[in-house]
């Protein structure tokens, strides 16, 4: 016998739930995130684009026979490249070449040239003097005895051969030991140096920057993806890395780094939290902990200079509306979100 027992409307209410549990109501949305802060030394590594001067003579200014040459491992200003007859000829790399004999009271940009050079390379002289004074008397009569040549401490434009660089690679060489020579002629060539490096893709940045390329560092200045210092790009053309590298190979750049030379104290943010980018500049505004849930945060927008990004997060500098940096420890909760939408960083 089957029993069959029957339910009121009433009891089945006692089961049904009124409301949906706690567990499954929407979730609130964040509008504020921390903040942090980090040491920054804006280490990236890059690829650099030489920018190469075109192929140029070296011309002689002895004549005579070869007697000996030591162009082999290419030129180096202030030592001996070959010799003629029975002097040495001295490379020389002067910012302007020189082009006559030069003696005690001489004046002219020529005698600044070589009275610069004779300093950079340790010997006595006038640096910046465009005269022959007796310091440059005694800096060019060591220089030539250093060589192997006597000399009273004037120079003969014969003892000299003139190079773009302190060093330079040659690319090819006709004053091989047992041929002759003629003043005015070439005795060589060099191929192109490199008058520029140029980060491929590069950003700008607001500070001076370190890059070392291959093993040598000179300094990007701020606001600048290329570098174009004489000497910095000499000594990368220098390196037996760069001699050795196919021509062909030079349009793919190679690599290099960037850093800063001192590491900084930097403001870590989540990448919404900043608004109103316009190239490395934007704004965040600052939350207060107890505005996590809700509201625009406790403070107006703030400036801050984008100095890098990794994982997710912006790496910024926090300013003051007169440009004066902000402590970023100052800033511990950052607003993200809609909470953002309307906001103007308001340059």
């Amino acid at each position: 016998m089957i029993t069959v027992t029957a339910l009121t409307v009433g009891a089945c209410a006692l089961w049904l739930p009124d409301r949906a549990p706690a567990l499954l109501g929407a979730g609130g949305e964040a509008t504020s995130a921390p903040a942090g802060v980090q040491e920054y030394s804006g280490g990236q590594q890059v690829t650099v684009v030489p920018t190469m001067s075109a192929d140029r003579d070296l011309i002689g200014n002895a004549t005579g026979t070869v007697t000996a040459d030591w162009s082999g491992e290419g030129l180096t200003s202030g030592r001996r490249a070959y010799r003629v007859n029975d002097r040495m000829v001295v490379a020389l790399a002067t910012a302007s070449p020189l082009y006559r004999d030069l003696k005690a009271n001489d004046t002219g940009d020529d005698v600044r040239a070589l009275n610069d050079e004779l300093n950079r390379l340790g010997y006595r002289s006038s640096p910046g003097s465009n005269r022959y004074t007796w310091r440059t008397v005694q800096g060019v009569g060591q220089l030539m005895k250093d060589n192997g040549n006597k000399s009273d401490g004037s120079l003969a434009l014969a003892d000299t051969l003139w190079i773009p660089s302190p060093q330079v690679a040659i690319g090819s060489w006709t004053a091989s030991q047992g041929l002759s020579v003629t003043a005015g002629s070439s005795v060589g060539s060099i191929g192109g140096t490199i008058v520029k490096l140029a980060i491929k893709n590069g950003q700008p940045s607001d500070r001076d920057r370190t890059i070392t390329v291959l093993g040598q560092s000179g300094t990007l200045p701020a606001g600048a993806t290329e570098v174009t210092d004489a000497g910095f790009c000499a000594k990368v053309a220098a390196t037996p890395e760069f001699t050795g590298m196919p021509k062909d190979a030079l349009s793919a750049g190679f690599d290099a780094t960037v850093t800063l030379p001192e590491p900084i104290r930097v403001l870590r943010v989540p990448s919404g939290a900043v608004f109103g980018i316009d190239g490395q500049s934007g704004c965040i505004v600052p939350a207060s902990s107890k505005g996590t849930s809700g509201g625009r945060g406790s403070d107006d927008p703030v400036r801050v200079t984008i100095i890098g990004g990794e994982l997710g997060a912006s790496l910024v500098s926090p300013t003051d509306a007169s440009g004066a940096s902000i402590d970023p420890s100052s800033i511990t909760r950052v607003t993200i979100g809609r909470a953002l939408d309307g906001l103007s960083c308001g340059r």
